[in-house]
């Protein structure tokens, strides 16, 4: 069984959409959201649809951050195996299942979701963001060694001990906390990859601007300087 752990911020309409398609998937135990103050109203939209295994948490720091986000809902989750993913349905949970028997049947650490398996420019990416995606993906694998098809996804399935006993060494600030379980994380990680469509978004607004690229920047930095030294 796998506890979703989902970071918010202004996604009240996606709540109960995202809510139907996962409780119908039987391996989910748990779903976990942690929203970092919405000014929409979607912490409420969480609490209204809180029950059992739907547990909804505030994060109350200062400043906003996905990667915090993440690992507040891991430390909070109840089972080994974490599944992340957005809220916004770009990231659609039909392949849930098809990761967790990826992961099962071959043994790895940890499953992605690759979003650029066939076509280079799909969902709302267009081109520019793609462009952008895949040009800071080329020169991950020449500064780092390519680990990952998709190291920028924030679609993926894993043990929840790789996450925990490394976070020592993560940068954990900022939107790529794959990067970090990755890099800076568990040596020798088994990886493996599941080729997935990446939807359109219809609700909320990208949160993608030069600030999530300047935080990037940083952690590459603090990698390349700071943990690998």
């Amino acid at each position: 069984m796998i506890s979703v752990v989902i970071p918010t911020y202004n996604e009240k309409k996606n709540i109960k959409k995202i809510l139907v398609k996962l409780q119908g998937i039987k391996i989910i135990s748990e779903i976990i959201f942690v929203d970092d103050q919405s000014n929409d109203g979607t912490f409420n939209e969480i609490k209204q649809s809180s029950k059992n295994n739907v547990k909804g948490y505030l994060r109350k720091a200062k400043k906003k951050d996905l990667s915090k986000s993440v690992l507040y809902g891991v430390k909070k989750s109840k089972n080994k195996d974490i599944l992340v993913m957005d809220c916004d349905l770009q990231h659609d949970p039909k392949y849930i299942l098809r990761m967790w028997n990826k992961y099962n049947s071959i043994g790895y650490d940890i499953v992605i979701a690759n979003r650029f398996s066939n076509q280079k420019f799909i969902g709302n990416l267009g081109y520019s963001r793609s462009l952008v995606s895949l040009s800071t993906i080329y020169l991950i694998n020449l500064i780092f060694g390519k680990r990952s098809l998709d190291p920028l996804s924030g679609f993926f399935l894993c043990k929840k001990n790789i996450i925990l006993q490394f976070k020592k060494n993560f940068f954990l600030t900022g939107y790529k906390i794959l990067f970090d379980i990755i890099y800076n994380g568990k040596a020798n990680l088994k990886i493996g990859h599941q080729n997935i469509k990446f939807n359109r978004r219809k609700y909320a607004e990208s949160k993608f601007n030069l600030g999530i690229i300047y935080l990037f920047i940083k952690q590459m930095i603090y990698t390349i300087f700071l943990v690998k030294k």
